[in-house]
C-alpha cells in the first residue's frame, strides 16, 4: 500500500497510516506517519492455532475457488471462516483506538487492507466510504463472508454492533494490483492498480552495478513466511538454496538477519543478500525459487524474471499457479516436492528448465509489459478524490 500511500500525500492530501504497535518500525521506516492503535499481534502464535494448522495444506485447492466458492468442500470452508475470525480478533484489538483517533482527526476516505476489519467498521461508524485494498493475489479476499458467499460471518456484524453502525459488506471500491492475466476477469467496482513494488528501504550494493559473469538466480522466502511457520520454513529453504547451488549459476540468497541465522551453513558459492530490497536485485535475476507470496511474485513479474516456486498454503499456491498459468514460471506444492524421490533434484530440474526455455523469459517479458500498462498509483488517486 506504500506506493499508493505516498501518491495520495504527492497530490497534497494528509495521510495517516493506523495499526497495531508491532508494524510502528514498518510503517515510519516508509517515511509516512504512523498511529498506533490496539496491541501487539504475533502472526505466528496465531498461525499455529490449532484450528488454522489446516491452512498450510499441501494439497491444491480447486483452481478457481476464489470466484466459484461451491467449489470448496465443507472443510475447507471453515477453514476460511476461522481465518476471518482471526482477522476479527484482530480488529476488535485497535478498533477502540482507531475509532477514537478517527473520530477526532476525521478522515474523508478510510482505505484499508483487504482483511484488516477495522477499517470498514471506523468508516462506517463515521459516515465516510472506504476502500478495500489487495495486497496481489488473485481475486477479492472476503474472509468477513461465510464460505465466501453473500452472508457476512457472525463475528464480522458484531465489530460493527460494537459501534452502532450498520454492517457494510462490500466497500465503495476495491483497488486491485493483480496483473488482468493472473486475475479472473473484471469484477464490479474493481480498480486496476500497477503493481509498484515496495520492499522496504535499502542500499543499493556495489556488485549490482557489475552484469554478473554468469546467469544470476535469487532464492528467497519471505519474511511473514518466517514469522508464520518458523524453523518448520528452513528446511525447504535450505534445499532450495542447495538445488540452485548445484547449477552453473550465480546464487544470491535474498532473506532477513534471523532468517539467515536459522539456515547455518550454506553452500561457500551463495552469496547472501540481508534486507536488500527485491526490486534492487530481481532486475539483474535471470531466475527467482520462492514461496509463492504476492509480494515476491509481483514483484519478480514487474521485472520480468521466470519462476520457480514452492508453496505450502492455499493463498500462495493461488498465486503460483496463476504466474505459472501465464507461462513466466513453473510451480509445486510442497506436497508435490515430498513426494518426489530427491526434493533438492527436483528443484534443481525445474529451475534448469526455466534457465534454458525462451518460452518462459518471453512469458515473463509479457507479463512485466501488461503490468506496466495499469494505472499507475499516481492514477488511482484521482479516483479516491471522487470516493472522497
Amino acid at each position: 500500500m506504500v506506493p499508493l500511500e505516498w501518491a495520495v500525500r504527492s497530490a497534497g492530501h494528509e495521510v495517516r497510516v493506523a495499526s497495531a504497535p508491532s508494524l510502528t518500525a514498518a510503517v515510519t521506516a516508509s517515511g509516512l506517519p504512523m498511529v498506533e492503535v490496539g496491541s501487539a499481534v504475533s502472526l505466528g502464535g496465531s498461525a499455529r492455532n490449532r484450528d488454522l494448522t489446516a491452512w498450510h495444506d499441501h494439497d491444491r485447492w480447486p483452481a478457481r475457488w476464489p470466484v466459484e466458492p461451491a467449489l470448496l468442500d465443507d472443510s475447507r470452508k471453515r477453514l476460511l471462516e476461522a481465518l476471518g475470525q482471526r482477522q476479527f480478533a484482530m480488529a476488535g484489538s485497535m478498533l477502540d483506538d482507531l475509532l477514537a483517533f478517527a473520530r477526532h482527526w476525521r478522515p474523508d476516505l478510510v482505505v484499508h487492507d483487504a482483511v484488516s476489519y477495522a477499517g470498514p467498521v471506523v468508516a462506517a461508524a463515521l459516515g465516510v466510504p472506504n476502500v478495500s485494498h489487495l495486497w496481489g493475489s488473485p481475486g477479492l479476499q472476503k474472509l468477513e463472508m461465510k464460505g465466501f458467499g453473500d452472508e457476512p460471518q457472525d463475528g464480522y456484524a458484531a465489530l460493527f454492533d460494537r459501534v452502532g453502525a450498520d454492517v457494510r459488506t462490500r466497500p465503495a471500491a476495491w483497488i486491485d494490483p493483480c496483473p488482468p492475466s493472473m486475475g479472473f476477469g473484471p469484477l464490479p467496482d474493481v480498480r486496476q492498480e500497477r503493481y509498484v513494488p515496495y520492499n522496504g528501504p535499502g542500499t543499493m550494493p556495489s556488485w549490482l552495478l557489475d552484469p554478473p559473469q554468469r546467469p544470476r538466480v535469487c532464492v528467497t522466502w519471505g519474511a511473514t513466511t518466517a514469522e508464520l511457520l518458523g524453523s518448520a520454513m528452513t528446511d525447504l529453504l535450505r534445499q532450495a538454496v542447495e538445488a540452485v547451488a548445484g547449477l552453473p549459476v550465480e546464487v544470491v540468497l535474498a532473506t532477513t538477519a534471523d532468517q539467515r541465522d536459522l539456515l547455518g551453513e550454506l553452500p561457500p558459492s551463495v552469496c547472501t543478500a540481508v534486507s536488500l530490497p527485491l526490486h534492487l536485485l530481481l532486475p539483474g535475476c535471470a531466475a527467482v525459487v520462492h514461496h509463492g507470496g504476492a509480494g515476491t511474485t509481483l514483484t519478480a513479474a514487474g521485472a520480468g524474471v521466470p519462476q520457480v516456486t514452492v508453496t505450502r498454503r492455499p493463498e500462495p499456491t493461488l498465486n503460483a499457479e496463476r504466474q505459472a498459468a501465464t507461462g513466466a514460471g513453473i510451480h509445486l506444492t510442497y506436497g508435490e516436492l515430498a513426494r518426489e524421490a530427491d526434493p533438492v533434484t527436483a528443484i534443481r530440474e525445474r529451475v534448469a528448465a526455466v534457465l534454458a526455455g525462451a518460452s518462459y523469459r518471453d512469458a515473463a517479458r509479457k507479463l512485466a509489459a501488461e503490468i506496466a500498462e495499469q494505472p499507475a498509483p499516481a492514477e488511482v488517486v484521482a479516483e479516491l478524490e471522487k470516493l472522497a
